[in-house]
């Protein structure tokens, strides 16, 4: 595996481009569960959290490979949860966020694959990441790409993108200094745009302090296509979140993106009459997973919100098969569909 170094990662001779999520995959890069502490320790709760990311893991291999990091002594367990369709790879994990402590895989100017190792930190030290910290460096060296090392800390939650040049972010994330001491928006900016090879970066305000992430934007504005984007969130929410996302939604608003469209954004409520009554809940339709020939979406119990969220999808997706998967215990952590998976370009 070549590497580029946080210095020569800024040269000139770097060109990159970050593909939508979208476009056609080689695989799909999850992560096994490996701390029982995260979860309260050994037993029935933190079963049933690799239970789920099992069958996830299954679901998403009926259509395109999926290879999961884990650690060898887990193999057994994995292997028996996700099932023979999923490929396990021997990389040691402490918890399943691949979203954010995995690569995100870009192509060079010559058609290389890449990837971009934000240097995973925990969410700013949130939470113990020895393995995790190196999951980006160790995929990168399995599927044979060159490494680009940024000189930022960040997780790929934290990042939204439309394929075509557009980037979309939360302020609270990457303007913090849990993360990044020191470096202004602009900095910070120059940074992203010369990793993923994008020209119109449009900051959001995000919420910081009040969850693991300091607000990722993948939890509640997604780009379907390039000018389109799906947005979710309680409907009438007075809370710091429901604020910051309605000064996002003004944001876009008077935003352009790179080929200087204007945006259209679809609303998709989130549900309020979900099963689980966890306080972590992430109840937003808009942590989806978009992969070969299939979207994975939650369905949280509440009839009426997933409903509407199944056929909104169908309708912005439809050349995907929509697949609605009660995903409980992965989204009563904080995170969802979205947050454990991530995309190998093809």
């Amino acid at each position: 595996m070549s590497e580029i170094s946080i210095k020569s990662a800024q040269a000139n001779d770097w060109k990159a481009a970050v593909p939508s999520e979208t476009a056609p995959h080689a695989r799909t890069w999850m992560a096994w569960p490996s701390t029982p502490a995260v979860y309260g320790g050994p037993g029935a709760y933190y079963e049933s959290v690799q239970e789920t990311l099992g069958r996830l893991a299954a679901a998403i291999a009926e259509n395109e490979p999926v290879a999961m990091a884990a650690a060898a002594e887990h193999h057994a367990i994995a292997a028996e949860l996700c099932g023979p369709d999923v490929e396990l790879v021997d990389i040691a994990t402490d918890d399943m966020w691949m979203r954010d402590s995995g690569p995100v895989f870009v192509r060079t100017a010559d058609g290389a694959m890449a990837a971009v190792d934000f240097r995973f930190n925990g969410w700013g030290n949130k939470q113990a990441h020895p393995r995790d910290a190196d999951i980006a460096s160790n995929v990168a060296r399995h599927v044979g790409a060159i490494r680009h090392v940024s000189p930022l800390r960040g997780e790929g939650g934290g990042i939204e993108y439309d394929g075509d040049g557009t980037l979309l972010l939360a302020e609270s994330c990457w303007v913090n200094d849990n993360r990044n001491p020191g470096l202004s928006r602009a900095e910070i900016e120059q940074h992203l745009r010369a990793a993923l090879g994008v020209e119109a970066v449009i900051w959001i305000p995000g919420v910081r302090g009040r969850d693991i992430t300091d607000g990722h934007v993948d939890g509640s504005i997604r780009f379907v296509k390039p000018g389109l984007l799906i947005a979710s969130s309680w409907p009438g929410d007075t809370s710091e979140w429901g604020r910051a996302h309605e000064e996002a939604l003004a944001i876009l608003a008077k935003a352009k993106d790179a080929r200087g469209r204007k945006f259209e954004v679809v609303s998709v409520p989130s549900a309020t009459n979900a099963r689980s009554k966890s306080d972590d809940f992430l109840t937003s339709y808009a942590n989806y997973y978009v992969g070969n020939g299939a979207l994975y979406t939650p369905q949280f119990g509440d009839k009426k919100a997933d409903a509407l969220a199944r056929e909104t999808l169908g309708r912005l997706h439809p050349d995907r098969r929509i697949v609605q998967l009660d995903m409980d215990r992965i989204y009563e952590n904080g995170g969802g569909i979205h947050c454990v998976t991530q995309q190998q370009p093809l």
